[in-house]
């Protein structure tokens, strides 16, 4: 499993997406790619920062 990161400009912006990928082999030799889990765009995690603890 591994973390991939997809670009995509919009608006003439880019954001940046993320998801968890495993690889997968069938029939023999071939690899593909699967996606497991969809982690979302930078978007949502721009307002969060750094924890405080009070």
């Amino acid at each position: 499993m591994f973390l991939r990161a997809r670009i995509r400009k919009k608006d003439g912006k880019e954001h940046r997406y993320f998801s968890v990928v495993e690889n997968h082999r069938v029939r023999g030799d071939r690899v593909v790619q699967r996606h497991a889990l969809y982690l979302g765009g930078t978007q949502l995690l721009a307002g969060s920062g750094p924890a405080q603890i009070d």
